[in-house]
């Protein structure tokens, strides 16, 4: 999403937290100098989104945050040779788990994680001066940027989306081609010709209409992908699956209660953020960046995939903003493979930077709220758990705003790619952190 300073808002109460303990991440000279890189000026274009005070929530357990931080291209054909996936090949082929499931009184106490560090920093990677191909679509001329979100493909192909709201360009979204380094990290990127979003009659978005964020692969190879909206101008938020080509097939059906309205629906600049597949890509999770207007939590949306009808919905809260903050927000969700999710909460400190956290989350006994117009407070939330930072140096991590996941690490562990957006604007960066992953 595109950021500007909000007004202050009053912190919410916090759903009890756990914080996993972890050893000192070790990190090579060479990523020590690239994380170092990471440092920018302080650039208030991406303020978190004002939430509204919670009441004292009430959850099922706990919370696992990683804390951060104290070009023409074109054309509108289909991805090159997209296959038809399977389920390891994508960035979310957990299973749903059953929020009955959970033993009386709660859910059991989570397994311990393994020796060593939780997280790592492998390196950071800047976009800037990747080979850009070209293409002689409608996004042709289009500049390269605002990368909000992210999916895997299989390999080491990927590919990006563009929070363009169709004012430089169409809507689009862009295959990306990161090769995996020796060490683990992310080698030089090849942008390709962007694949422009289309209605389902085949034509591009009208400007202002759409504001893309997030984006995943089915498992059949089509393009999931989620809009803000305008809740300003009273365009509701969107789920659209389309095909390879961008062409849109089906608009999910979102809940009534969702669509902005008079003191009802989605805040401005603050709704479908967060979006990842899971039970091997039947079923869609969509997590809104703050509260609906009449809420003073998030809410989590599970969708049948196939046939876009809603499904669930649970109670997701925020933590507090860090001091100084201009607020909070929820930026992306992806699902782990085990029926957990991790969830990325940021927010812009004036002078300093963003500062951002990375939650294992659990449905655990949460509330299924699915028809209630109105968070009452009195709904078990969704259980979340800190994970450790792995930036050990309070690096600015810029606008972080997309996660997938890539290959592997060498050792075994799993690797994190987090994508920040540039807003288009010349400070900030289109960066790839890699991240080593021991869950």
């Amino acid at each position: 999403m595109t950021l500007t300073p909000p007004r202050r808002p009053a912190a919410p109460t916090p759903a009890r937290t756990r914080r996993v303990a972890t050893g000192t991440a070790s990190l090579s000279a060479t990523a020590a100098t690239l994380a170092a890189a990471v440092i920018l000026s302080a650039a208030p274009a991406s303020a978190a989104p004002a939430t509204a005070p919670a009441p004292a929530p009430t959850t099922s357990g706990s919370t696992a945050a990683l804390t951060w931080g104290g070009g023409s291209v074109a054309s509108s054909s289909p991805l090159p040779s997209l296959p038809s996936l399977s389920s390891p090949a994508l960035s979310s082929p957990g299973l749903l788990p059953d929020p009955g499931a959970t033993t009386p009184g709660g859910p059991q106490t989570p397994t311990p994680p393994a020796a060593g560090p939780v997280a790592e920093l492998v390196d950071t990677h800047d976009l800037a001066g990747s080979t850009v191909e070209h293409g002689d679509g409608p996004a042709a001329d289009a500049p390269f940027g605002g990368i909000s979100g992210i999916d895997r493909i299989a390999g080491d192909r990927y590919i990006g989306i563009s929070d363009d709201r169709s004012e430089k360009g169409p809507a689009r979204a862009y295959p990306l081609t990161l090769p995996r380094t020796a060490t683990g990290g992310t080698g030089t990127a090849t942008i390709g010709a962007p694949v422009t979003l289309t209605d389902a009659d085949g034509k591009p978005y009208a400007r202002g209409t759409v504001d893309p964020e997030s984006i995943r692969v089915t498992p059949g190879g089509d393009l999931l992908w989620s809009s803000e909206g305008d809740a300003d101008a009273g365009i509701a938020p969107a789920v659209t699956l389309a095909g390879p080509d961008g062409q849109a097939r089906l608009s999910y059906t979102i809940p009534e209660y969702h669509r902005p309205g008079p003191g009802r629906g989605i805040r401005n600049n603050q709704a479908y953020e967060g979006l990842t597949l899971t039970d091997g890509g039947r079923s869609a999770v969509v997590l809104t960046e703050g509260p609906l207007q009449q809420d003073s939590r998030n809410r989590l949306t599970v969708y049948d995939t196939a046939t876009g009808m809603p499904r669930a919905e649970y109670a997701y809260q925020l933590d507090p903003a860090d001091p100084g903050a201009d607020g909070r927000g929820a930026t992306e969700i992806l699902a782990v493979g085990d029926g957990t999710f991790l969830t990325l909460e940021r927010g812009y400190v004036p002078g300093q930077g963003t500062r951002g956290k990375l939650y294992r989350v659990r449905l655990g006994a949460a509330t299924d709220v699915l028809g209630r117009p109105t968070l009452d407070g009195r709904e078990v939330t969704v259980e979340k758990e800190e994970l450790p930072d792995f930036s050990p140096h309070g690096e600015n991590p810029d606008n972080i705003e997309g996660m997938t996941w890539g290959p592997d690490q060498p050792d075994g562990r799993r690797t994190l790619l987090v994508t920040t957006d540039d807003n288009f604007s010349r400070s900030q960066r289109s960066l790839v952190h890699t991240v080593a992953l021991r869950l």
